[in-house]
Order: structure tokens, then C-alpha cells, then sequence
């Protein structure tokens, strides 16, 4: 069970390393058009992403529950990392919102 964890953990780090980098968008003045309208499609790659995470986190939170009967230590610290990747889903909604991304 630990290995399963771990390995969906580990995805996720994966894909929010991706996810980082990607979202660097290029400067438009120095930027080609061909790279300029791959800029544009990021936004709906972005929005897919996010709901690859929410079901990694859905998959996270039932198999946090067969980590151990009771409170662990770690199963605790599950819950944070739970809590803490449905915070920065919810952080990067909204960022995805106040830039008028959500259009797409």
C-alpha cells in the first residue's frame, strides 16, 4: 500500500513539474507567431491537467483510507498532502480565472 502511494505521489510531483514548466508562457514580443499560437493552446492543456489531478487526488484520498484503522502519523500526513494539492488546485482555478483564461 505504501508503494501505491508513493507511486501516486510521485505522478503528481511529475505533473505538477510539467505543469510548471508549461505555464511559463513566452513573451509575445520576442516570440515567433508558430510558438505564439502553441502559447494560446496552453490554456486548455492547462484546464486538463487540472482535472488529471483532481482524479489523482480523488484516487489519493480512497486509498489514504486504507493506509491504517485510527489516526497514524502516516496517515496524517496523507491527509495534508491531500489537503495541500487541493489547495493549490483550487489557488491555480482561480489564478486561471482572474486572467481571463477560463474563455476558452
Amino acid at each position: 500500500m505504501t508503494n501505491q502511494l508513493a507511486c501516486v505521489f510521485a505522478i503528481l510531483l511529475s505533473t505538477t513539474v510539467a505543469l510548471a514548466q508549461s505555464s511559463r508562457e513566452p513573451n509575445a514580443k520576442t516570440t515567433p507567431t508558430g510558438q505564439r499560437s502553441a502559447a494560446i493552446q496552453q490554456p486548455v492543456d492547462l484546464k486538463t491537467d487540472l482535472e488529471k489531478m483532481r482524479v489523482l487526488i480523488e484516487q489519493m484520498q480512497r486509498n489514504v483510507a486504507f493506509v491504517s484503522a485510527g489516526d497514524s502519523p502516516m496517515k496524517h500526513q496523507f491527509q495534508l498532502e491531500i489537503e495541500m494539492w487541493q489547495l493549490l488546485l483550487r489557488d491555480m482555478d482561480r489564478k486561471i480565472s482572474e486572467s481571463g483564461m477560463a474563455a476558452h
